[in-house]
Protein backbone atom coordinates (compact mmCIF):
# COMPACT_ATOMS: atom_id res chain seq x y z
CA UNK A 1 0.00 0.00 0.00
CA UNK A 2 2.85 2.37 0.83
CA UNK A 3 4.50 1.76 -2.55
CA UNK A 4 1.19 2.31 -4.32
CA UNK A 5 0.62 5.59 -2.49
CA UNK A 6 4.09 6.84 -3.40
CA UNK A 7 3.48 5.97 -7.06
CA UNK A 8 0.09 7.70 -7.08
CA UNK A 9 1.61 10.73 -5.33
CA UNK A 10 4.37 11.07 -7.95
CA UNK A 11 1.85 10.91 -10.81
CA UNK A 12 -0.42 13.34 -8.99
CA UNK A 13 2.45 15.79 -8.53
CA UNK A 14 3.31 15.59 -12.22
CA UNK A 15 -0.31 16.27 -13.22
CA UNK A 16 -0.49 19.15 -10.74
CA UNK A 17 2.64 20.78 -12.16
CA UNK A 18 1.34 20.26 -15.69
CA UNK A 19 -2.01 21.87 -14.81
CA UNK A 20 -0.35 24.79 -12.99
CA UNK A 21 2.14 25.53 -15.78
CA UNK A 22 -0.44 25.42 -18.58
CA UNK A 23 -3.69 26.71 -17.04
CA UNK A 24 -2.90 28.75 -13.92
CA UNK A 25 0.47 30.41 -14.56
CA UNK A 26 0.26 29.95 -18.36
CA UNK A 27 4.02 29.51 -18.55
CA UNK A 28 3.73 27.47 -21.73
CA UNK A 29 1.76 28.19 -24.87
CA UNK A 30 -1.09 25.73 -25.61
CA UNK A 31 0.42 25.40 -29.08
CA UNK A 32 3.53 23.88 -27.47
CA UNK A 33 2.02 22.00 -24.52
CA UNK A 34 -1.77 21.70 -24.17
CA UNK A 35 -3.35 21.72 -20.73
CA UNK A 36 -4.88 18.58 -19.19
CA UNK A 37 -8.31 19.96 -19.96
CA UNK A 38 -7.43 20.46 -23.63
CA UNK A 39 -6.11 16.90 -23.82
CA UNK A 40 -9.32 15.54 -22.31
CA UNK A 41 -11.40 17.53 -24.79
CA UNK A 42 -9.20 16.20 -27.60
CA UNK A 43 -9.76 12.62 -26.44
CA UNK A 44 -13.49 13.28 -26.25
CA UNK A 45 -13.36 14.53 -29.82
CA UNK A 46 -11.47 11.40 -30.91
CA UNK A 47 -13.98 9.15 -29.13
CA UNK A 48 -16.75 10.69 -31.21
CA UNK A 49 -14.80 10.12 -34.42
CA UNK A 50 -11.56 11.59 -35.74
CA UNK A 51 -10.23 11.29 -39.29
CA UNK A 52 -12.73 8.63 -40.22
CA UNK A 53 -12.48 6.40 -37.14
CA UNK A 54 -13.70 6.17 -33.55
CA UNK A 55 -11.41 5.74 -30.55
CA UNK A 56 -12.16 2.01 -30.43
CA UNK A 57 -11.31 1.64 -34.12
CA UNK A 58 -7.97 3.38 -33.62
CA UNK A 59 -7.29 1.16 -30.59
CA UNK A 60 -8.16 -1.99 -32.53
CA UNK A 61 -5.96 -0.98 -35.46
CA UNK A 62 -2.92 -0.35 -33.24
CA UNK A 63 -3.48 -3.45 -31.11
CA UNK A 64 -3.83 -5.74 -34.14
CA UNK A 65 -0.53 -4.50 -35.59
CA UNK A 66 1.27 -4.79 -32.25
CA UNK A 67 -0.03 -8.26 -31.42
CA UNK A 68 0.77 -9.58 -34.89
CA UNK A 69 4.41 -8.50 -34.67
CA UNK A 70 4.76 -9.47 -31.00
CA UNK A 71 3.35 -12.98 -31.39
CA UNK A 72 5.49 -13.56 -34.48
CA UNK A 73 8.55 -12.51 -32.45
CA UNK A 74 7.61 -14.99 -29.71
CA UNK A 75 7.04 -17.86 -32.14
CA UNK A 76 10.39 -17.34 -33.87
CA UNK A 77 12.56 -15.76 -31.17
CA UNK A 78 12.01 -18.13 -28.25
CA UNK A 79 12.72 -21.41 -30.13
CA UNK A 80 15.70 -19.85 -31.92
CA UNK A 81 17.17 -18.55 -28.66
CA UNK A 82 16.80 -21.98 -27.04
CA UNK A 83 18.40 -23.71 -30.03
CA UNK A 84 21.30 -21.25 -30.06
CA UNK A 85 21.92 -21.91 -26.37
CA UNK A 86 21.59 -25.71 -26.67
CA UNK A 87 23.26 -26.43 -30.03
CA UNK A 88 26.71 -24.81 -30.52
CA UNK A 89 26.52 -24.82 -34.32
CA UNK A 90 23.29 -22.78 -34.16
CA UNK A 91 25.02 -20.25 -31.93
CA UNK A 92 27.96 -19.94 -34.33
CA UNK A 93 25.59 -19.69 -37.29
CA UNK A 94 23.15 -17.06 -36.02
CA UNK A 95 25.21 -15.25 -33.36
CA UNK A 96 27.21 -13.02 -35.75
CA UNK A 97 24.08 -12.20 -37.74
CA UNK A 98 22.28 -11.12 -34.59
CA UNK A 99 25.28 -9.02 -33.54
CA UNK A 100 25.13 -7.13 -36.84
CA UNK A 101 21.35 -6.61 -36.91
CA UNK A 102 20.84 -5.82 -33.21
CA UNK A 103 22.11 -2.18 -33.24
CA UNK A 104 19.88 -1.17 -36.18
CA UNK A 105 16.90 0.86 -34.83
CA UNK A 106 13.47 -0.40 -35.96
CA UNK A 107 12.49 2.87 -37.75
CA UNK A 108 15.46 2.39 -40.08
CA UNK A 109 13.63 -0.62 -41.56
CA UNK A 110 10.59 1.45 -42.62
CA UNK A 111 11.71 2.10 -46.24
CA UNK A 112 12.57 -1.57 -46.75
CA UNK A 113 9.29 -2.62 -45.10
CA UNK A 114 7.37 -0.52 -47.64
CA UNK A 115 9.49 -1.90 -50.49
CA UNK A 116 9.13 -5.54 -49.40
CA UNK A 117 5.59 -5.68 -48.01
CA UNK A 118 3.79 -2.64 -49.39
CA UNK A 119 1.69 -0.27 -47.32
CA UNK A 120 -0.67 -2.81 -45.73
CA UNK A 121 -0.61 -4.43 -42.31
CA UNK A 122 2.31 -6.70 -43.27
CA UNK A 123 4.78 -3.80 -43.39
CA UNK A 124 3.68 -2.47 -39.99
CA UNK A 125 3.80 -5.96 -38.50
CA UNK A 126 7.35 -6.36 -39.78
CA UNK A 127 8.49 -3.16 -38.00
CA UNK A 128 7.00 -4.34 -34.69
CA UNK A 129 8.49 -7.81 -35.21
CA UNK A 130 11.98 -6.37 -35.72
CA UNK A 131 11.68 -4.36 -32.51
CA UNK A 132 10.28 -7.22 -30.40
CA UNK A 133 12.44 -10.04 -31.77
CA UNK A 134 15.79 -9.21 -30.14
CA UNK A 135 14.67 -9.05 -26.45
CA UNK A 136 12.79 -12.34 -26.81
CA UNK A 137 15.69 -14.17 -28.44
CA UNK A 138 18.40 -12.79 -26.13
CA UNK A 139 16.49 -13.61 -22.94
CA UNK A 140 15.67 -17.13 -24.15
CA UNK A 141 19.36 -17.63 -24.95
CA UNK A 142 20.63 -16.21 -21.66
CA UNK A 143 18.02 -18.05 -19.59
CA UNK A 144 19.07 -21.41 -21.02
CA UNK A 145 22.79 -20.63 -20.77
CA UNK A 146 22.47 -19.68 -17.08
CA UNK A 147 20.93 -22.97 -16.00
CA UNK A 148 22.77 -23.89 -12.75
CA UNK A 149 25.49 -26.45 -13.46
CA UNK A 150 24.57 -28.48 -10.37
CA UNK A 151 21.11 -29.14 -11.84
CA UNK A 152 22.63 -30.32 -15.11
CA UNK A 153 25.14 -32.55 -13.32
CA UNK A 154 22.43 -34.03 -11.12
CA UNK A 155 20.27 -34.87 -14.14
CA UNK A 156 23.20 -36.47 -15.98
CA UNK A 157 24.14 -38.47 -12.88
CA UNK A 158 20.60 -39.85 -12.74
CA UNK A 159 20.89 -40.96 -16.37
CA UNK A 160 18.66 -38.34 -18.00
CA UNK A 161 18.87 -38.06 -21.77
CA UNK A 162 19.71 -34.79 -23.52
CA UNK A 163 16.06 -34.32 -24.47
CA UNK A 164 14.93 -34.89 -20.86
CA UNK A 165 17.53 -32.45 -19.56
CA UNK A 166 16.38 -29.80 -22.03
CA UNK A 167 12.65 -30.26 -21.41
CA UNK A 168 12.65 -30.91 -17.64
CA UNK A 169 15.71 -29.03 -16.38
CA UNK A 170 16.84 -26.29 -18.74
CA UNK A 171 13.46 -24.92 -19.85
CA UNK A 172 11.87 -24.76 -16.38
CA UNK A 173 15.02 -23.07 -15.07
CA UNK A 174 15.03 -20.58 -17.94
CA UNK A 175 11.29 -19.86 -17.90
CA UNK A 176 11.45 -16.81 -15.55
CA UNK A 177 14.06 -15.18 -17.79
CA UNK A 178 12.13 -16.10 -20.95
CA UNK A 179 8.92 -14.55 -19.59
CA UNK A 180 10.83 -11.45 -18.52
CA UNK A 181 12.13 -11.16 -22.08
CA UNK A 182 8.59 -11.53 -23.40
CA UNK A 183 7.40 -8.75 -21.08
CA UNK A 184 10.22 -6.46 -22.21
CA UNK A 185 9.43 -7.35 -25.81
CA UNK A 186 5.77 -6.49 -25.30
CA UNK A 187 6.70 -3.04 -24.03
CA UNK A 188 9.12 -2.47 -26.91
CA UNK A 189 6.52 -3.64 -29.44
CA UNK A 190 3.89 -1.26 -28.07
CA UNK A 191 6.38 1.62 -27.92
CA UNK A 192 7.21 1.01 -31.60
CA UNK A 193 3.59 1.35 -32.69
CA UNK A 194 4.07 4.99 -33.79
CA UNK A 195 7.02 4.03 -36.01
CA UNK A 196 5.08 1.06 -37.37
CA UNK A 197 2.11 3.23 -38.28
CA UNK A 198 4.34 5.63 -40.17
CA UNK A 199 4.05 3.00 -42.92
CA UNK A 200 1.04 4.79 -44.42
CA UNK A 201 -1.68 4.15 -41.82
CA UNK A 202 -5.24 5.39 -41.90
CA UNK A 203 -6.08 4.36 -38.31
CA UNK A 204 -4.29 3.80 -35.02
CA UNK A 205 -2.62 5.83 -32.29
CA UNK A 206 0.41 6.55 -34.45
CA UNK A 207 -1.98 7.87 -37.08
CA UNK A 208 -3.58 10.13 -34.46
CA UNK A 209 -0.24 11.53 -33.34
CA UNK A 210 0.99 12.18 -36.87
CA UNK A 211 -2.26 13.85 -37.95
CA UNK A 212 -2.26 15.95 -34.80
CA UNK A 213 1.23 17.08 -35.79
CA UNK A 214 0.25 17.81 -39.40
CA UNK A 215 -2.87 19.73 -38.35
CA UNK A 216 -1.12 21.62 -35.50
CA UNK A 217 -3.44 20.00 -32.94
CA UNK A 218 -1.19 19.52 -29.95
CA UNK A 219 -4.03 18.19 -27.79
CA UNK A 220 -4.63 15.31 -30.24
CA UNK A 221 -0.91 14.53 -30.26
CA UNK A 222 -0.70 14.56 -26.46
CA UNK A 223 -3.92 12.53 -26.17
CA UNK A 224 -2.53 9.82 -28.44
CA UNK A 225 0.71 9.71 -26.45
CA UNK A 226 -1.22 9.54 -23.18
CA UNK A 227 -3.32 6.63 -24.44
CA UNK A 228 -0.21 4.74 -25.54
CA UNK A 229 1.33 5.25 -22.09
CA UNK A 230 -1.76 4.19 -20.12
CA UNK A 231 -2.40 1.10 -22.26
CA UNK A 232 1.29 0.16 -22.01
CA UNK A 233 1.13 0.32 -18.20
CA UNK A 234 -1.99 -1.86 -18.14
CA UNK A 235 -0.41 -4.45 -20.44
CA UNK A 236 2.72 -4.54 -18.30
CA UNK A 237 0.67 -5.08 -15.12
CA UNK A 238 -1.26 -7.85 -16.85
CA UNK A 239 1.97 -9.57 -17.87
CA UNK A 240 3.36 -9.31 -14.32
CA UNK A 241 0.18 -11.01 -13.06
CA UNK A 242 0.57 -13.72 -15.71
CA UNK A 243 4.17 -14.35 -14.59
CA UNK A 244 3.03 -14.81 -11.02
CA UNK A 245 0.31 -17.25 -12.08
CA UNK A 246 2.56 -19.34 -14.32
CA UNK A 247 5.60 -19.28 -12.03
CA UNK A 248 4.10 -19.73 -8.59
CA UNK A 249 6.94 -22.12 -7.74
CA UNK A 250 9.55 -19.39 -8.26
CA UNK A 251 10.30 -17.41 -5.11
CA UNK A 252 11.87 -14.47 -6.99
CA UNK A 253 8.75 -14.02 -9.13
CA UNK A 254 6.50 -14.17 -6.07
Amino acid sequence: MARALVSVASLGLLLLLWWYATEVAQLVSPFVLPSPGDVISGLARVSEGYMGGSLMEHFTASMSVMLSGFLLALVIGIPLGILMAWIPIMDRLFGPLLTVLRPIPPPAWIPLAILWFGIGIAGKTFIVFVAAFVPVLVNAYVGCKETPINLLNAARTLGASQRTILMEVVLPSAMPVILTGARISLGVAWATIVAAELVVADQGFGFLIMNGYRNFEANIMAGGMLLIGVIGILMNLGFVWLERVLLRWNAEVR
